[in-house]
Parts: structure tokens; C-alpha cells; sequence
């Protein structure tokens, strides 16, 4: 996993666990390099009015307790941040399918 990916996760960790309390049982960091929201760019740092950004992101599966830990591609962090007063864009739900499935196929290949 890249230095970039372990970026804030335990401040992910501490702001989710002060919103959801205990249903937070544990966490996962997504570290496959292609963007949970669209599937074809890969994730990485971006530019808006000349200042480089990093999109770093939060998913509460609630169906395990696990806060996974993501990042976006430029494309999809725009997307979502000039969408920031829209609570379900459509690339919401594109992501926590995405992260849902790879974190259930993490469980898979540890089982294996």
C-alpha cells in the first residue's frame, strides 16, 4: 500500500467513530489503484484553482461495522465536491457498491 493511502486514515477513523459510536468495529483501507467511483482512472492527486488536492474519503459498511477508507480520481472528486450540496449523486452509490464488493472479496482471499 502506498505512503498516499495511509493519508489521515486515523483521522477518518476518530471522525467516524465520534459520528457512528460503537457500530464502528474495525476498519479497512481500499488500496486498489483504480477509483472506487469510476473504475477507470486511477486514484491520485488533483488540481483545483492551481492547489493541489487529494480527494480522501470515508465509507461506513455498515452491513460489517467496517469504516473503509478511500481515495478518488480528480475526475470524481470534482464531481462530488461541485455536487457537495446533493447528498446521493449517482457516483455515491457507484462507490459503495465498489467498495462494499472489494471489501467482501478482501474477506474471500483471507478465508482462502
Amino acid at each position: 500500500m502506498s505512503h498516499k493511502k495511509e493519508l489521515f486514515v486515523d483521522e477518518i477513523i476518530e471522525m467516524f467513530k465520534a459520528q457512528f459510536g460503537n457500530s464502528v468495529q474495525g476498519y479497512w483501507v481500499y488500496s486498489e489503484d483504480l477509483c472506487p467511483g469510476c473504475q477507470v482512472n486511477d486514484i491520485g492527486d488533483f488540481y483545483i484553482k492551481g492547489q493541489r488536492q487529494v480527494s480522501i474519503n470515508g465509507y461506513m459498511y455498515r452491513a460489517r461495522g467496517i469504516l473503509i477508507a478511500y481515495l478518488l480520481c480528480g475526475d470524481c472528486a470534482k464531481q462530488v465536491i461541485a455536487n457537495s450540496t446533493q447528498k446521493n449523486l449517482p457516483v455515491h452509490e457507484t462507490i459503495e457498491k465498489t467498495l462494499a464488493k472489494a471489501y467482501e472479496r478482501y474477506l474471500r482471499s483471507m478465508n482462502a
